[in-house]
């Protein structure tokens, strides 16, 4: 059977969708989506890039590495995360690094650091109570990036590096994942050499970013091992083939990739959590009443596994709202997706937002409910309806350090505050890199009653 032609939004002359997606590029994708089905073709200028958002043809876009790889040399990310993880296209040295990296990201690993996750948990409680009264109002975005910057900083770094980030700005990565998200949405943005006041402050910028990695590894290789975090275990990470290490520009791109990445998708979809649960009473009480069965004090590691129903609000707000809403991939040869012909060198845009709320997987799919997640129902769903970490080789290497950690915090917060979204403060989704609330998250925290123990209560 003849390969189809993708079917394709119209746009305008000559910027065809470029102003669509600058304005909001979700909302462009799904009105593609609802207007012309799983795969589209969109006129960026002189580019044409495909949107997909089934799960069948994510899963083949995702899996099939041979065929849909990454973004290459051109891809913006590389001005600000090099070629770690994240960003390698070239599969040889993406897997020599991948092995290396694996033992520091396996459950047992992670377990590891769970102390650290608890220290930095605590620590947050505290600056809560000290820092707001009762019903003082509070952007829970800025609260929740403070406390995941604070946990990756101790597992990479054994230490807070927020007063070094301070130093260089407080929104510096904000400005640099900006940057490099709007080169990614216009190819019509000028060369970076040119002297704009943008990239004037992105160099400035990744100069100051870049300073600052150079110097933590020159430290830490003039002192040795000694804080067995990531850093550590980033230094002493040997090729099985060669025995050889990693460079300091590999080193700098993976503490880059891991300090970008490992803080602020989960301090997004908690927030999303918290704002979802001030929404729906129902499944607020249910949270409530399983994380009261800790009496009080925060869960341990093996605490967890008898806290399913706080896992499920994270996992149903990362359905939702998934933190890297976008996934793409780069076809490497001319092949078909869905029986439809993409060219080589093609732009595939994989919405996980869109696939995440497709009506054909989902019931009800844009309602918050928890326990889509029960084991048993989640038996019943496509292998790919759900993608917050991505699929195949290329799954995020740190899921369980941001599941295990967002289920504590969630927890913690739960048991000791409610919540409530301020009246009248705008929600508004902002798709970059990640799925931001563009206003922050204004909300008011009411400390709860003090649970009392098992002990006091049958006393």
């Amino acid at each position: 059977m003849t390969a189809r032609t993708v079917p394709a939004v119209r746009g305008v002359p000559l910027l065809g969708s470029i102003t669509d997606f600058r304005r909001d590029i979700l909302d462009a994708m799904t009105a593609g989506f609802r207007e012309h089905g799983d795969l589209v073709a969109y006129k960026l200028g002189p580019v044409t890039v495909y949107g997909v958002s089934s799960p069948d043809l994510a899963g083949e876009a995702l899996t099939e590495t041979a065929r849909f790889g990454k973004l290459g040399a051109d891809n913006p990310l590389r001005l600000v995360l090099g070629t770690g993880l994240l960003t390698s296209s070239d599969h040889e040295s993406w897997l020599r690094n991948r092995r290396m990296m694996q033992p520091l990201y396996t459950k047992s690993a992670i377990a590891g650091m769970y102390a650290t996750m608890v220290s930095s948990t605590q620590d947050w409680l505290d600056h809560l109570a000290r820092a707001y009264r009762p019903g003082d109002l509070l952007d829970m975005h800025k609260e929740t990036m403070r406390v995941t910057l604070d946990i990756v900083s101790r597992a990479m770094f054994s230490t807070n590096i927020l007063d070094d980030l301070d130093t260089i700005g407080p929104h510096a990565v904000d400005i640099a994942i900006n940057f490099a998200f709007q080169r990614l949405q216009n190819p019509f943005s000028p060369p970076v050499s040119w002297p704009t006041p943008g990239n004037r402050r992105f160099k400035a910028v990744m100069t100051a970013i870049d300073s600052l990695m150079y110097r933590l590894i020159a430290e830490r290789r003039a002192a040795g091992p000694a804080d067995n975090d990531l850093l550590d275990m980033l230094l002493a990470c040997k090729d099985d083939a060669t025995g050889e290490g990693m460079t300091d520009r590999e080193l700098r791109d993976e503490i880059i990739t891991t300090f970008a990445a490992g803080h602020e998708t989960t301090a997004i979809t908690l927030t999303w959590a918290l704002y979802l649960l001030s929404q729906h009473p129902r499944a607020l009480r249910k949270l409530q009443d399983e994380v009261d069965t800790l009496d009080g004090r925060l869960p341990t590691l093996e605490d967890l596994p008898n806290l399913p129903y706080t896992l499920r609000v994270f996992e149903e707000a990362l359905r939702l709202y998934p933190s890297a809403p976008i996934v793409p991939r780069l076809t490497g040869v001319a092949t078909t997706l869905g029986g439809y012909e993409l060219p080589a060198g093609a732009r595939v845009l994989v919405s996980l937002f869109n696939i995440q709320r497709n009506p054909d997987h989902w019931d009800d799919p844009e309602r918050f409910e928890p326990d889509r997640f029960d084991p048993a129902a989640r038996k019943t769903w496509h292998r790919f309806a759900y993608l917050p970490f991505g699929a195949g080789p290329h799954l995020c290497i740190g899921k369980h350090f941001a599941l295990m950690e967002a289920q504590l915090l969630l927890a913690a917060l739960i048991q000791r505050y409610e919540l409530r979204h301020l009246p009248g403060h705008r929600v508004v989704q902002q798709a970059s890199i990640t799925l931001r609330p563009r206003y922050g998250m204004e909300m008011t925290m009411h400390p709860r009653r003090r649970v009392h123990t098992r002990k006091e209560q049958r006393a």
